[in-house]
């Protein structure tokens, strides 16, 4: 399965911006079955649903420098699962969008590497009191895996100034070997629009090179209990 649209579409940013920002009303709601790849079936809620930590999709709150406030799961255009962060003591959010088995276009893949393109995607967010963003520096994302592709930098936005941190980054999680691929596709998006007294760039460039699939569900909650910040 390929995503024919990307997950970033300005509208859906705008949508979910909206609900990072404060207005965040998670709700279960009717659910439809996916298979999992290993002949299992599972539920995912075709509307945001408020989940626990340990239910996360990447492997996130096991990196961020930050707290986490909330955790939304649903599934979006092109069944691409996502998940929607907020953080206590920030503005904005992360959003990642993840397609289980398949990848995005070779569109999707070459805006993630334009320069250009990240600067306008930052354009066309906006925080309440509703600031439009304006990067200050764009910098390429590295993470030591040349199929990670995009970009991250500053920006600022009334009232926040130069508090704003934004990112939009590819990774190639998961490799099926049954499933034929573009070679500089992905299979996930993160994306970051956060303003505040933000960590360090360092620090949320660190959590962003870290971001991997939860394979090993068990594990997983196991590390995340051990962790001293991200739990809601």
């Amino acid at each position: 399965m390929t995503g024919g649209s990307s997950a970033t579409a300005a509208g859906g940013v705008v949508r979910m911006l909206v609900m990072a920002a404060g207005l965040l009303g998670l709700a279960a709601c009717a659910t439809e079955p996916v298979d999992d790849g290993a002949g299992r079936t599972i539920e995912m809620p075709l509307q945001w649903q408020d989940i626990d930590l340990a239910e996360a999709d990447v492997t996130l709150p096991l990196t961020t420098p930050v707290e986490i406030a909330t955790l939304g799961k649903r599934i979006g255009e092109g069944q691409v699962f996502e998940n929607l962060y907020t953080f206590h003591g920030l503005k904005g959010y992360v959003l990642t969008s993840r397609i289980v088995f398949g990848h995005y276009t070779g569109q999707v893949s070459k805006r993630l590497r334009s320069g250009g393109a990240f600067k306008l995607f930052a354009e066309e967010l906006s925080l309440p009191p509703g600031g439009t963003m304006r990067v200050l520096q764009a910098q390429p994302f590295t993470s030591g895996d040349a199929r990670t592709q995009g970009y991250f930098g500053r920006a600022a936005a009334r009232p926040y100034h130069d508090r704003c941190f934004v990112a939009r980054v590819g990774y190639l999680l998961v490799e099926y070997a049954s499933v034929e691929r573009e070679a500089d596709s992905v299979d996930t998006i993160v994306e970051v629009l956060l303003c505040g007294s933000l960590p360090s760039d360092a620090a949320l460039v660190e959590m962003l090179q870290q971001v991997k699939a939860v394979e090993d569900r068990a594990a997983f909650r196991r590390e995340l209990a051990k962790r001293p910040i991200g739990t809601i």
